[in-house]
């Protein structure tokens, strides 16, 4: 009986649940970052207009207005530190003229004065700035950076590389002690398949007999194209050691050349995938072995073939879990310090759901700008995704404006406490050294720092949503940090009746019938149940809350 069409078109459209994802199960633990970063970026206000000198009268000025007590102790350099081109061994370099004594020297300064220092970089062919980027050089840029003693790598998505959904047909693969030539061959036909993945006898050519050789048959898989199929290789070794891995692939193409790109994952035992790749060339050799050595224990290894693009949230996945392997590979072969790891992938392909198994925080949306407009609406997604924020890995909302453009007072206070209460790193993006100090206060709030920087590590969740939005988020000593946030552009007087805290289960183990609340921006101390406050337009009033 024929499939009904609609079913059949459904069935296309979703990913075989039989095949296995390649994202990593555990999460992504390097040390770094157990409370969210704080520092200072280089981007939002001067842009292109850095120097070693300037920066390093940045890192002074922070030291001197006490900025570097407070907590902020990153020093991030943003777009347009590098070379227009890498050096002839293909490294990354520092522009000669922002930078004349090179990047170890600026990173050894910006050390003796306390700060760790933080680079910027991009997960494609250039960087948002047409620089030099690091995609298909991840290992090398991450030695680099690591060489120089960085502790801090923000990572772009601009000239991202979209991986295809294609797959190769796979013949057979072989293993063979390192060392030797003796091969043990698996065929296409010992292989254990699901999904779409099936092996068949004949030609892997689209157009028989129009090109060289094609009147051989033999045993090939095909169908592990877009996370649907995949072929399982069960392999015996005698001995516990370092082996070769022989794939054989057949790359389709017609007679008029290459249709597409083609890929696939190879996992052995559960490591990190290796990437086979079809090359980018007319009429390229169709069928070429792909030999990798791989550590293989004594007895039954499993090795794990098919392509796992079935989205383009999955090729952002491949991308920047690359780069993550290639730090945590670079701090281990170098023993230099953890590189905290910030994707900065602008919220296209949800990294909130995935970020942690691959990095310290990641971005949530597109850039900030020191306009209301765009605080409010980083603000409204942001607020939303506190589940996904834990020790180690957090929501990023873009950089602190505090201090730049034409915001009022009470819109920079909204906007540090607000990224305090979803516990958002606090990266400044102003003028240090000409900082007003109405703007300094704000930055060094030692009680709303605490609050970032709380070793609970949860975001605090919207609880009320209208004019005025209400945020509570419980803290590692038993309190509650509650703020309320006027959206509108009038003065409002609001009353909150903590009784309704009673039935709200994020908070509900702090809760009580009565508390001692101290307000953090003015200090003032009361025991209350009800918390009253006058709000400007666009402003806030925070309180942290000890049950009685």
């Amino acid at each position: 009986m024929p499939k009904c069409p609609a079913c059949a078109v459904k069935n296309s459209l979703q990913r075989d649940k039989s095949v296995t994802r390649f994202y990593r199960t555990e999460s992504f633990e390097n040390g770094c970052c157990p409370t969210p970063p704080m520092g200072w970026n280089s981007w939002n206000y001067f842009k292109q207009n850095i120097n070693e000198k300037m920066l390093l009268e940045m890192a002074k000025a922070i030291k001197e207005s006490g900025l570097f007590d407070a907590g902020y102790t990153y020093l991030n350099l943003d777009d347009y530190w590098e070379a227009n081109s890498r050096d002839r061994l293909g490294k990354l370099d520092a522009d000669p003229v922002r930078f004349p004594q090179g990047m170890k020297h600026f990173v050894s300064e910006c050390n003796k004065l306390g700060f760790k220092v933080g680079i910027y970089s991009s997960n494609g062919i250039q960087t948002c700035q047409s620089l030099p980027a690091s995609l298909g050089n991840e290992y090398n840029d991450a030695l680099q950076f690591a060489s120089w003693g960085i502790e801090y790598l923000k990572y772009d998505y601009c000239y991202h590389r979209v991986y295809t959904k294609k797959a190769p047909f796979i013949f057979s693969i072989s293993f063979c002690k390192k060392g030797t030539d003796a091969e043990t061959v698996i065929g296409a036909e010992k292989a254990a398949l699901s999904g779409t993945a099936k092996c068949v006898f004949g030609s892997c050519n689209y157009n028989i007999g129009s090109l060289t050789g094609t009147g051989k048959k033999a045993n090939y898989i095909k169908g592990l194209d877009g996370g649907k199929g995949e072929a399982t290789f069960r392999y015996v070794a005698d001995e516990e050691g370092e082996y070769v891995l022989t794939v054989n692939p057949r790359f389709r193409y017609r007679s008029t050349g290459m249709l597409h790109t083609l890929m696939a994952a190879v996992i052995v035992n559960q490591e990190d995938p290796v990437l086979i790749e079809s090359p980018k060339m007319h009429r390229p050799c169709s069928q070429a072995p792909y030999r990798f050595v791989t550590k293989l224990k004594k007895g039954e290894n499993i090795v794990r073939i098919f392509n796992p693009i079935f989205n383009r949230a999955d090729s952002a996945v491949l991308n920047y879990m690359c780069m993550s392997n290639a730090l945590t590979e670079a701090v281990e072969k170098t023993g230099a310090k953890p590189i905290a790891y910030s994707l900065c992938e602008w919220g296209r392909n949800k990294p909130w759901e995935w970020g942690d198994k691959c990095a310290n925080l990641w971005r949530t949306t597109g850039d900030i700008i020191w306009f209301w407009f765009r605080i409010r609406q980083i603000y409204d997604k942001n607020v939303t995704l506190y589940k996904y924020a834990s020790p180690g890995h957090w929501n990023d909302p873009d950089m602190l404006e505090v201090g730049n453009g034409k915001l009022t007072l009470a819109e920079n206070k909204s906007h540090f406490t607000l990224w305090c209460m979803m516990a958002a790193p606090l990266l400044m993006g102003n003028d240090i050294v000409n900082m007003k100090k109405e703007h300094l206060d704000i930055l060094t709030n030692k009680k709303l720092i605490a609050i970032d920087q709380d070793a609970l590590g949860k975001q605090a969740k919207r609880i009320v949503k209208g004019a005025v939005d209400v945020l509570v988020r419980p803290l590692a000593d038993g309190g509650i940090a509650l703020c309320a946030f006027n959206k509108s552009r009038l003065k409002k007087k609001y009353c909150f009746d903590l009784n309704t805290l009673l039935d709200e289960e994020y908070v509900k183990e702090y809760t009580a019938a009565e508390y001692d609340a101290e307000d953090l921006w003015t200090g003032e101390k009361q025991t209350t149940n009800k918390l009253v406050a006058t709000l400007e337009p666009h402003g806030i009033a925070v309180w942290k809350l000890i049950k009685k």
